[in-house]
């Protein structure tokens, strides 16, 4: 069975995740979205013409130890509550897994809300994520001699070739054009 949604399944996805996750609606909310619709490769499981569950698979390529690896990120696993429990996100996602290996994506990556859940697909804990806040008062007050001029421009002007700001000694990365889109938060 397919389970690919398409551009005419974009308003319907949307409202789903807005009901899955109690979600307000905003039109910041609504471009963001919009952008990684287009982006992603959606899956969608309908009954009786009404999209119950539905994610995100977005393809990203990382830089892994100065390796480029294919890799989709999944997102926004969802199902209408009142379909929670019934295997339709576990289907979508077998799916997904499916057509990634498939089409030689090598690694996926994703934030889940239960590790123990995503165990069952083959997902393990790989990174850590570390928040620091520290106040700037506490910050040491270094004396640059500066030379040079910096001008800002957005990232996208940059296009295939920021890559080459990427310092080297950077472990892995989300790289290439698509990581403008979404940071690599998945």
């Amino acid at each position: 069975m397919n389970y690919r949604l398409n551009t005419t399944d974009e308003v319907d996805f949307y409202q789903l995740y807005l009901y899955a996750f109690n979600k307000p609606d905003s039109p910041q909310r609504r471009a963001f979205f919009s952008q990684r619709y287009q982006h992603a490769w959606v899956y969608g499981l309908k009954e009786q013409q009404r999209l119950v569950s539905g994610l995100y698979s977005i393809p990203f390529q990382v830089n892994f130890h100065q390796v480029i690896y294919q890799m989709n990120g999944i997102g926004d696993v969802m199902s209408a509550p009142e379909f929670a429990g019934r295997g339709g996100a576990g289907t979508l996602l077998r799916t997904a897994l499916t057509e990634m290996a498939a089409k030689g994506v090598t690694l996926s990556y994703l934030a889940p809300f239960s590790f123990r859940y995503y165990r069952r697909f083959g997902y393990e804990q790989v990174f850590d994520h570390t928040l620091y806040q520290i106040a700037s008062a506490d910050l040491p007050r270094l004396k640059i001699d500066v030379h040079g001029q910096i001008q800002r421009l957005p990232l996208a002007t940059l296009g295939p070739n920021y890559r080459i700001f990427i310092p080297l000694n950077q472990v892995a990365s989300v790289a290439g054009s698509c990581a403008l889109i979404g940071g690599g938060s998945i």
